[in-house]
């Protein structure tokens, strides 16, 4: 089977190079039509076309599905265009769709804060998240040490999480059983995970030495780990059983002997009880006594005491540049509080994107928006509606400047901070990537070697084995866009 594919790409790459035109069908799909048919029909433009599809129909035809569409930003036509219009499963380049909402309906100076306050009894505390996805232990911290002095110390208080902003729902529609890597919820500290510090131990065979952050008593730590070999590779793995309940973190694997410590995460149950299981310790620590624990809405007279805000801004740079998918289900989330008025609901927050979409003029009637940060397999979008998408941020000059710093630089920075390096495109292209299993995207800015700035994306679907391909293949493409001119 590997030799026969590699004879079919072969000869299909020979009728590309020798005829000049596109094969006829991808995967059962139309190929694009003649360059002259779109208004572009420089040599440059023709050859780079020849190059692309050479290297699509090498690498991937005819078992695997990929659409893909470069426009100009300057000049407004089509560069490249391959199945365009194909519906695909976007992974992680969804982001995209809900960080140009956010900024756009919400402003990037929107203010998502994390508020405390006393009820008008003063026997009452209220810990309010908002969405604030990166609020850390020491924030946390903060807020006790704001609010200690207003409390009476002989005095003793209920401790309760205000949930209200966001519904209930931990997970995104379409999620898989094991997509457990993070629960969504409104009030989050740390990530909603415990951070595993593993380290070797003294001698091969010695237990891992692992410890935890944030320190809590909300979860409970059990270290199956050993050290290995000097040469045996590591297999560190911390993880919480998908769908347990009862907060334990299990580490296991094989740490080598003299390695450098391993940082992993797992995630917990309920993260906004381990929130404000850290605000009570951090409020004990001030002199406050803390009695009793609970979930409810701050009541109407009730005082804030102690905010700790965060632009929105940040929490998207943060979505963008990592691929944080708690993040960007926040930021969906927070746009359907602000469209509804209700609760925060993903599906509140899809309708308010979809609408975003179509005041641009991108037509939404075949796009599906199941989720903010693309892990729903679900989604369905295509690369002719993630460029025009790019395309309508570029139109504003403040929010592109945000959007386009908050995506990783090729070679240099998030996601991106492997790839590209040594072409063309490192520190040039700026791109959003979008990786599972038998997916992978990659959507952004480039600029050419004559600076005619270009809005691409690159989704390539269904195939076996790793991703590592299909991200070389997006890789070469980059370096192809990046170093063409318009004229020779």
């Amino acid at each position: 089977m590997p030799h026969l594919r590699k004879v079919i790409g072969a000869v299909l790459s020979f009728l590309i190079i020798a005829t000049g035109s596109p094969v006829t069908t991808f995967a059962g799909q139309a190929a694009p039509p003649a360059r002259a048919e779109l208004g572009v029909t420089s040599n440059s433009t023709a050859r780079l076309k020849r190059e692309i599809d050479a290297i699509l129909a090498r690498e991937f035809l005819p078992f695997t599905n990929a659409g893909i569409k470069v426009m100009s930003l300057k000049e407004g036509d089509t560069i490249y265009e391959f199945n365009p219009r194909l519906l695909l499963v976007p992974a992680s380049t969804q982001k995209l769709f809900t960080a140009a909402a956010a900024l756009s309906l919400l402003g990037p100076d929107r203010e998502v804060a994390t508020t405390v306050a006393l009820d008008a009894a003063g026997a009452r505390v209220y810990l309010k998240g908002c969405g604030d996805s990166l609020l850390s232990g020491a924030d946390l911290a903060a807020l006790a040490a704001a609010v200690g002095p207003k409390m009476d110390r002989g005095r003793e208080y209920s401790l309760a999480a205000d949930l209200s902003c966001f519904d209930d729902l931990y997970r995104g529609t379409g999620w898989m059983w094991d997509d457990d890597e993070m629960l969504i919820s409104p009030l989050s500290v740390n990530q909603n995970a415990v951070s595993v510090l593993v380290q070797p131990g003294p001698r091969e065979g010695a237990p891992a030495v692992v410890t935890a952050e944030p320190r809590t008593s909300y979860y409970t730590l059990e270290n199956l780990a050993r050290t290995g070999t000097a040469k045996e590779p590591s297999s560190i793995q911390a993880s919480r059983r998908p769908g347990e309940q009862d907060n334990v973190v299990t580490v296991t694997g094989v740490i080598a002997l003299g390695s450098a410590p391993l940082v992993k995460q797992a995630s917990v149950w309920r993260p906004e009880l381990m929130a404000l299981t850290l605000f009570r310790d951090a409020l004990r620590a001030q002199g406050v006594k803390v009695t009793t624990m609970t979930t409810a809405p701050t009541p109407a007279g009730a005082t804030v005491v102690a905010r700790a805000p965060r632009r929105l801004e940040e929490l998207v740079r943060f979505a963008l540049k990592t691929s944080d998918n708690l993040t960007a289900e926040s930021l969906l989330k927070l746009l359907g509080l602000h469209a509804s008025g209700q609760p925060g609901s993903g599906e509140a927050g899809s309708v308010a994107m979809r609408g975003y979409l179509g005041r641009q003029g991108i037509a939404t009637e075949n796009l599906v928006l199941a989720d903010g940060s693309g892990l729903s397999r679900y989604n369905l979008s295509s690369a002719e509606t993630m460029t025009q998408t790019l395309r309508a941020i570029h139109r504003d000059p403040e929010l592109y400047r945000i959007f386009q710093e908050s995506l990783p630089i090729a070679g240099k920075d998030g996601t991106l901070k492997g790839r590209m390096k040594g072409s063309c495109a490192e520190g040039n292209l700026r791109g959003k990537t979008g990786n599972m299993r038998g997916v992978s995207a990659l959507s952004g800015y480039a600029s050419s070697a004559d600076g005619e700035p270009f809005a691409f994306s690159i989704i390539i679907q269904n195939y076996a084995g790793s991703g590592r391909q299909a991200r070389e293949v997006q890789d070469r493409i980059a370096a192809l866009l990046c170093g063409f001119r318009r004229s020779p």
